[in-house]
């Protein structure tokens, strides 16, 4: 008999301990000041406008540029590989804890619409998981995970390797009281150097050029951002920023999906800016790979993005959207 109450309490031991751990991730995962989940939620940031998307709005809208030429206060909310549904919850999330901005720049390009470029991370949501919005999505998403997470610490364990840096970091910002985040308006300048991942590496890669196939999950979770940017109050706009001019030839099917991007915009009745006569697209110089630029190619198109919205009334009450092409200019 006191065996099979010392295995009890040895079994209660490790759950009461895997419980405990859990509770420590939670805690100190949303006092990390370089994950913006965590930052945002724990910080009074009222902006203005909210950049949103992938990579490409991450590493090439600087808040800086654009306060200044707009006199509106800017966060980029982007994050690196993430789909319209890693963008809805950080937008559903944001919201929760901040005053709605008046306007939401959403970064959308065929490759949004294929399965095969960027995807949903699990992990970055695992300390929401008691809100039933972030829950349902995850679910969705991530299945084998959702049947995994109701046990003690599983949802950290699951994807451990994404998540271990992350609240070491946060307890050492807690510990050290740290107050601002290593990119304290949201957005990562891009490494100041070459990468030559241009014509000829996008070419081993899809020797025969790349046709592009829409996902219908994608586009509802698209829907589902500018829905709740509207419920709140919010302008929301679609664009796409340069994209090396050389590559596209070799996009098979982009103006099929371009097409089918602007008819979107116009059911949802909101605008699609395409800077697709940039000069600057027209030279490796200015960009590390077919999509995004590099240092002094991510200024140069936060100068004319502010530029453009602010000239054209963008940022303004407008009348029902139309499919704008930037005219060609280099600042």
């Amino acid at each position: 008999m006191k065996k099979k109450y010392a295995y009890i309490l040895f079994i209660c031991s490790i759950l009461v301990g895997l419980f405990l751990l859990e509770k420590s991730y939670d805690f100190f995962i949303k006092k990390n000041k370089n994950v913006k989940l965590s930052f945002i939620s724990q910080t009074n940031w009222h902006a203005d406008i909210l950049i949103h998307g992938p990579c490409e709005p991450n590493w090439m809208m600087s808040p800086r540029i654009i306060d200044s030429i707009t006199q509106y206060k800017t966060y980029n909310l982007a994050l690196n590989h993430s789909d319209f549904g890693d963008n809805f919850l950080h937008l559903y999330l944001y919201l929760k804890s901040h005053p709605s901005p008046k306007y939401l720049f959403l970064y959308v390009t065929p490759e949004s619409f294929d399965e095969r470029y960027n995807t949903f991370h699990t992990y970055r949501f695992a300390p929401y998981m008691q809100d039933s919005i972030v829950r349902s999505v995850v679910y969705a998403y991530d299945p084998h995970y959702a049947f995994w997470q109701k046990f003690p610490f599983i949802k950290y364990a699951y994807y451990s390797g994404n998540v271990n840096f992350e609240m070491l970091q946060g307890a050492w910002h807690f510990f050290t009281h740290r107050i601002n985040p290593y990119f304290p308006d949201g957005y990562e300048p891009p490494l100041n150097r070459v990468w030559d991942n241009h014509q000829a590496g996008f070419l081993r890669l899809y020797p025969k050029g790349i046709k592009f196939i829409w996902s219908k999950r994608r586009e509802n979770y698209l829907e589902r951002i500018i829905d709740l940017g509207k419920q709140n109050h919010i302008k929301v706009v679609l664009y796409e920023s340069p994209v090396l001019k050389e590559a596209i030839p070799y996009q098979l099917n982009r103006n099929v999906f371009m097409d089918r991007i602007k008819d979107f915009a116009t059911q949802k009745n909101v605008e699609y800016l395409v800077f697709d006569t940039l000069k600057m697209a027209e030279t490796k110089k200015y960009f590390i790979s077919i999509l995004n630029t590099n240092v002094e190619g991510s200024e140069m198109f936060s100068r004319i993005f502010s530029r453009y919205i602010k000239d054209h009334a963008v940022i303004q009450p407008s009348p029902p959207p139309t499919h704008a092409s930037p005219s060609s200019q280099n600042n």
